[in-house]
């Protein structure tokens, strides 16, 4: 009996000692954020210009995540456009610091990028610690009114210029696609950096469209939208947009299931959005206090009012989340990858 009692005594004295041993780590893994953290100045990059949706997501994280990472430090937006958003990209997984104090927003089409185009894709997004998701992306091709385009067949008949920011971007691959498998006429000029540059373009003459998110038809388009100036012709992505029901979705016009699934692999990038990840090796401690501290914007007053006034929706997905989707993408099939490079004419 005695020793049946001090079995017993140990087992729970053992049951005790390990969630006050586990949450003694957890303290101290908080702790050990917060005191590197304290009094730091980050960074989050950013793929693109100040002027479009990735510039404006930026911001919002940037000014309301400091108040959720321990130790409160201040974060500031750094620009880095380029390459058709993979300058900013492979800076943060080759160059920026490995220790917490750099994250970025960068292009959407990493994952893409990196399975059509490896020699430029300096990167695996397999390996970057995924912070979270601010929102999803819907991709519309837009037009300027009075250019000979009023729906989409219409680019069928009918030339039309399209300004993108070079070979890995989203509009390059999707129009590419297009002109391939459904035979409209995209002509694709490279060398925009960012969507400010690209509406100037359009609105000079230079170039007749460019593609851009839903939500930017509320946002740095809308008095253009509104008044009949710019013009939604097809819109990418797993649904249409709420807003914008009477234009076709891009993956509706393929009865070939093989272009289904080299659409699905161009459109990967709507469930990416904007999302923020980090440079791969940084300590655990800090990925998880970046992934906690990401999740409590949902619920974060001040950022969701910021957001309403902006117009800019909000969508939130965890890193755990994110990161298995790119996972599941980067295990397709490699026939279809290079089916996908064959159709958007680029080489790897």
């Amino acid at each position: 009996m005695i020793r049946t009692f001090r079995f017993r005594s140990a087992i729970a004295a053992l049951a005790l000692a390990v969630p006050a041993t586990m949450m003694n780590a957890s303290n101290a893994s908080a702790d050990t954020a917060s005191d590197y953290f304290a009094g730091k100045r980050l960074t989050l990059v950013v793929s693109y210009g100040a002027g479009g949706s990735y510039g404006l997501y930026g911001r919002l994280v940037a000014s309301h995540i400091g108040d959720h990472l321990p130790g409160k430090p201040s974060v500031v937006v750094q620009y880095m456009p380029g390459a058709g958003g993979l300058k900013a990209t492979n800076y943060l997984y080759n160059a920026a610091a490995k220790d917490g104090s750099f994250v970025g927003m960068v292009t959407k089409d990493l994952v893409v990028a990196q399975a059509l185009r490896p020699s430029k894709a300096k990167y695996d997004a397999g390996k970057f610690n995924w912070v979270g998701r601010i929102n999803e992306y819907v991709a519309v091709i837009l037009v300027m009114n009075g250019r000979g385009v009023k729906t989409f067949d219409d680019i069928k008949k009918k030339q039309i210029i399209m300004g993108v920011s070079g070979r890995n971007h989203h509009g390059y691959m999707l129009a590419s696609m297009l002109n391939k498998l459904v035979g409209t006429k995209f002509k694709l000029v490279t060398g925009y950096r960012g969507a400010k540059a690209m509406n100037v373009a359009m609105e000079g003459g230079e170039v007749d469209a460019r593609i851009g998110s839903s939500m930017s038809l509320k946002t740095q388009l809308a008095a253009q939208y509104r008044d009949g100036k710019i013009l939604p012709i097809v819109q990418s992505g797993e649904a249409k947009a709420m807003e914008l029901p009477n234009v076709p979705l891009v993956n509706t016009m393929f009865t070939n299931p093989a272009d289904r699934e080299v659409a699905q692999l161009i459109d990967s990038g709507t469930v990416i959005g904007w999302s923020v990840l980090m440079p791969p090796s940084v300590p655990g401690d800090r990925v998880a206090a970046w992934r906690t501290s990401f999740a409590k914007l949902e619920n974060d007053k001040g950022l969701r009012s910021r957001a309403a006034k902006a117009k800019a929706d909000i969508s939130f997905k965890s890193g755990a989340d994110i990161a298995a989707f790119v996972g599941k993408v980067l295990s397709t099939d490699p026939a279809v990858f290079a089916r996908a490079r064959t159709l958007v004419g680029i080489k790897k």
